[in-house]
């Protein structure tokens, strides 16, 4: 595990547990009842419908921070979808956190929570997938995508990836002549060669070579937003096609409430992208930024669970920590 231990756990004060798991990244942070962040972690990814040791993960994260949790909130990367593992994911974390109240729910469902403080919006997530998750000012809640990387996921670091090698391929054996340039410098950033059949077989080992393939997949969407930075239109392209169907996502999740107008906000690596948000906001307006990040989401359920008084204040002192945590300079926060 590459856990971040930059925070000294004082087990004897109250504090809460915020779990944030997704398919390529695990996140749990601990937090004084004053707002204050004691611990932070980070390790890889705890979905359990693509990752096999996902007990593992979650205990080896969870177990240092746990002495005198008075709540947790975990949010997971397709909790909810199936009922037999969602039992299995509800045993599993029971056992982890047995003494103080569990709140269990999908990781967008408490990223929703964090963006809007609780409050109603249309929360959209990308990263290693996508999904949309709305909610209204009475608190009904309707999600949108999320159907895996298999079915659906369109506009996530994943599908981004995908369809960046999709072009590579079709572009090297002659099938899609206007991303040879895209295709070229592609196999330069991954050290590979640029032309069949030395292209093919480096493509397919380095595929074969990965312990998780989607993750690795995931992972080419930053490369596709350099080489768009740096000019290339078919990156850029690729980017524009990625903003379309994240914003059919918004704008179908906030038909389910017409009579409400729903500020939108986001989450998710492929945000970083300047791109991506540009043409976001020319279809869906400009978005809320959030509150809190997903993590943030988890504790206020937490903190709530705990019956701690959680203020206009606290959030506030809490969204300072967070910004802190963040912060590039910041000899705290994560590497």
């Amino acid at each position: 595990m590459s856990d971040l231990p930059r925070f000294s756990v004082t087990s004897s004060l109250p504090a809460v547990l915020a779990v944030d798991g997704g398919g390529t990244k695990t996140a749990a942070i601990r937090v004084g009842q004053d707002g204050s962040i004691q611990d932070f972690r980070v390790t890889g990814g705890s979905n359990p419908f693509d990752q096999p040791a996902w007990r593992d993960v979650l205990a080896e994260l969870v177990t240092p921070m746990r002495s005198g949790i008075q709540a947790s909130a975990f949010g997971l990367a397709g909790y909810g979808e199936n009922r037999a593992m969602g039992q299995h994911i509800q045993t599993h974390l029971q056992s982890l956190c047995p003494n103080a109240p569990l709140s269990i729910s999908n990781d967008v469902d408490m990223a929703c929570a964090g963006a809007f403080a609780g409050g109603a919006g249309v929360l959209l997530l990308s990263g290693t997938g996508s999904i949309a998750w709305a909610q209204n000012a009475e608190g009904h809640s309707q999600r949108v995508g999320g159907w895996g990387s298999v079915f659906g996921d369109e506009g996530s670091a994943y599908w981004l990836g995908r369809m960046a090698l999709e072009h590579l391929c079709q572009a090297l054996d002659g099938r899609r002549p206007e991303a040879t340039e895209f295709a070229q410098r592609l196999c330069t950033h991954m050290d590979w060669p640029t032309t069949n059949p030395e292209a093919m077989d480096a493509l397919l080992g380095w595929h074969a070579g990965q312990k998780h393939p989607r993750s690795a997949v995931a992972q080419c969407a930053r490369l596709v937003d350099s080489m768009a930075e740096e000019g290339c239109q078919h990156a850029r392209f690729l980017l524009t096609q990625a903003a379309t169907e994240l914003a059919r996502s918004i704008q179908t999740a906030r038909a389910f409430f017409p009579t409400e107008t729903l500020p939108w906000s986001y989450a998710g690596s492929v945000f970083n992208s300047r791109s991506v948000l540009t043409d976001l906001t020319a279809v869906c307006g400009a978005p809320q930024a959030p509150v809190l990040p997903p993590l943030g989401g988890g504790i206020l359920r937490a903190a709530r669970s705990a019956g701690w008084a959680v203020t206009t204040d606290w959030i506030a002192t809490l969204a300072q920590q967070f910004a802190l945590l963040a912060s590039p300079s910041s000899t705290q926060g994560p590497a």
